[in-house]
């Protein structure tokens, strides 16, 4: 495991091959087990039962890239080459055999971790956690390809803010007002004006969804933030979001912004997140 850290915030991260997490659905570069600010955990185990086979087996920002289906299989950006046997029938919640895994480096200085997978003949693929001040750091995506590559992503940024309940005290903002369309109609969450309010504690069982939160008026800027009784983390990226979903349950309120990337023989895509914590 690789740690970085200031005087008030600690970054835990896996590498990529150590069997925390192996699924087939996020991102194995860049994998949290937790983040302390001022020593109180704001991301981590937020699951109930831990299995590193286990699709959200994630914490903090975990990332997924959407399939890109090739003749040879399905390739997801930062696992590697995929069997799934009905292109047709893609679950990204199901477990697949992993027949490429590529090739894993690691770099650790004092005040970042860079990952680099490279899955020969299709893509190279690095990702870079720096510390940016006392408070902040930085996720920053280089993809350069041999073929061509498009498609989405997001990071489902599963922050606990130290307290494991969702509830009033759990509040959201952008710097627009939003609209969307929940999956059903709740009692206990709604927009407002500038965000997302929950009216009660969610409990154990209960789930809440929408999935395409935007600003009606015009583009929306990659910007939110999520509190809880004191604590802030806003999210921003130098990247277009073209929308945002909302999934929480009684332990956790998640934020996924999409974004859109593209790479090409001679043109590589890069793109960076920024968090800033208060």
């Amino acid at each position: 495991m690789y740690r970085i850290s200031t005087s008030s915030i600690a970054l835990f991260l896996h590498d990529p091959e150590d069997g925390f997490y192996l699924g087939t659905r996020f991102d194995r570069s860049g994998v949290f087990d937790s983040i302390l600010l001022d020593s109180a955990e704001i991301a981590g185990r937020w699951f109930e039962r831990y299995d590193p086979y286990m699709h959200d087996a994630v914490c903090g920002p975990s990332e997924e890239f959407f399939p890109v289906f090739l003749d040879r299989g399905v390739v997801k950006i930062g696992i590697g080459l995929l069997h799934v046997p009905d292109v047709s029938e893609y679950d990204r919640f199901k477990l697949y055999d992993v027949v490429d895994s590529g090739e894993w480096n690691c770099f650790h200085d004092e005040g970042s971790v860079t990952f680099r997978h490279v899955l020969k003949g299709v893509y190279e693929y690095e990702k870079v956690i720096a510390l940016t001040g006392e408070k902040s750091f930085e996720i920053r995506h280089t993809l350069r390809s041999d073929i061509e590559l498009s498609g989405e992503m997001y990071n489902h940024n599963f922050f606990t803010l130290g307290k494991m309940e969702v509830g009033p005290s759990r509040e959201i903002d952008f710097p627009f007002k939003p609209d969307g369309t929940w999956r059903a109609v709740y009692s206990s969450v709604g927009f407002t004006g500038s965000g997302i309010r929950f009216t009660r504690p969610l409990v154990k069982g209960e789930s809440v969804f929408t999935g395409n939160i935007h600003e009606s008026a015009a583009g929306m800027p990659y910007d939110m933030t999520i509190r809880e009784e004191g604590v802030s983390v806003r999210i921003r990226s130098d990247v277009r979001c073209t929308h945002t979903v909302l999934w929480a349950n009684h332990r956790i309120a998640c934020l996924e912004p999409y974004n859109d990337f593209a790479s090409a023989p001679g043109k590589e895509c890069t793109w960076t997140v920024r968090y800033d914590f208060q």
